[in-house]
């Protein structure tokens, strides 16, 4: 009996308490997003519009070079809640796509990595208090959550039970399916499988072969926008630095309070940052179990391809605006996870009682500033959705509606009422 009553405790927080904090945390910091739910970029301009004006034929366009299922599938099934209800929708799914990595990890498949299940619930809180405003709650920017609860399934432990199962290839084919994370799965996928020679895996290796060959078919048939790169060292030293070292450490997006990006000495002050940054991964590298590797591994590739091929401005040099702004933010999120997370295995190893304690309420502190004083977003400037969603249902047939949706034009709903 001594043993039932710990477990049950376990079995509570894992499904019911851990997941009720997880939506608290993500819906109190824009509140909006449910009480006065509206559409956000492409999910209105894109996704919505093109699910309402062609069906289940939009599904399988790509967009900016690659399939996007994940939202594609959202619009479509959301068609019966009716236009009024559908950001709403948008959101409840964006939720739950959001706090999912953090769900998973908490479960007993990572159990063999991290047997406290505090100290997993403690990992997974870095991941749902570090902030990113245009990753919060919205389908268009899911996939950024979608890929890390991916490359969790991936490095997880194999569970015999069905419905995992079917979960672990749904969520690996759904991401590769969902923007370029193919090219980065896969090949994390195979060295897992190597690494670890688990049967399972090499399911997940077959899911994400078919997946890859997909995105190739549709990066060939389709046009993705070609933008001036700018690409320079010191933009590079400043992007690590204050975009990922620094944000990260004191949890805030790029260029809040935090950064060294326009100072004297700047450079030579985010060089000093990242040679630190470097150490601590260095030392991770040859320490760290092996699911901490790939997982920082994986979020390093994902911040290379962002750099390699970024979306964050029609015009301008697209490295100088994010060296310089917050622009790009969803590139370096999972990074800034990955970072926190291995400064915290590190600091954690140190032998001597009192410098580890006294460094992990320095990192502690430093985070919290950030969640503290970033803790609102921004509310949505209102569009009134309710009245264009009634314009939609109320129109004759054939009149054409267009609409303005956060954050403002260019982005618009355009729709032909059928």
């Amino acid at each position: 009996m001594r043993g039932i009553r710990p477990l049950r405790h376990q079995t509570l927080l894992v499904h019911v308490a851990f997941p009720a904090v997880a939506g608290v945390i993500v819906i109190a910091r824009r509140p909006d997003a449910f009480s006065n739910p509206q559409f956000y970029a492409e999910d209105g301009a894109r996704w919505f519009s093109d699910a309402y004006n062609h069906g289940s034929s939009a599904i399988l366009v790509s967009n900016a070079g690659y399939l996007q299922l994940l939202p594609r599938l959202v619009a479509y099934v959301s068609s019966p809640v009716g236009a009024v209800n559908a950001p709403t929708f948008f959101n409840v799914i964006g939720l739950l796509v959001q706090v999912a990595p953090a769900l998973f990890f908490v479960t007993a498949r990572f159990r063999h990595v991290v047997p406290s299940l505090w100290v997993r619930a403690g990992l997974a809180a870095i991941y749902l208090l570090m902030p990113s405003s245009e990753l919060n709650v919205t389908i268009t920017n899911a996939q950024w959550h979608l890929v890390i609860l991916a490359v969790l399934v991936v490095l997880a432990a194999p569970s015999p039970r069905g419905y995992w199962r079917v979960f672990d290839v749904l969520v690996v084919t759904l991401s590769a399916l969902s923007g370029p994370f193919a090219f980065i799965l896969l090949p994390l996928a195979v060295v897992w499988l190597i690494a670890a020679r688990e049967r399972w895996t090499l399911v997940l290796v077959a899911a994400l072969g078919i997946a890859l060959v997909v995105q190739l078919y549709s990066l060939t048939h389709s046009l993705r926008p070609a933008l001036a790169l700018g690409a320079s060292l010191h933009d590079f030293i400043l992007l690590i630095s204050d975009r990922i070292i620094l944000a990260g450490l004191f949890a805030e997006e790029g260029h809040a309070h935090v950064f060294v990006a326009g100072t004297t000495h700047g450079t030579i002050i985010a060089a000093a940052v990242c040679a630190v940054g470097a150490l601590v991964v260095l030392v991770a590298a040859l320490r760290a179990p092996m699911q901490l590797r790939l997982f920082g591994l994986a979020a390093l590739a994902i911040a290379a391809a962002g750099l390699l091929s970024p979306l964050v401005s029609a015009t301008g040099n697209q490295w100088q605006l994010m060296a310089t702004s917050a622009a790009g933010e969803r590139y370096f999120f999972m990074a800034q996870v990955a970072w926190v997370v291995t400064l915290v295995w590190v600091l954690t190893h140190v032998r001597r009682r009192t410098p580890r304690l006294a460094a992990l309420g320095l990192v502690g502190a430093c985070f919290l500033s950030g969640v503290v004083t970033g803790w609102p977003y921004p509310a949505f400037v209102d569009y009134h959705w309710q009245r264009v969603a009634q314009l939609i249902t109320t129109s004759p047939r054939g009149t054409h509606v267009v609409a303005p949706v956060p954050p403002g034009p260019p982005w618009v709903v355009d729709v032909t009422v059928r």
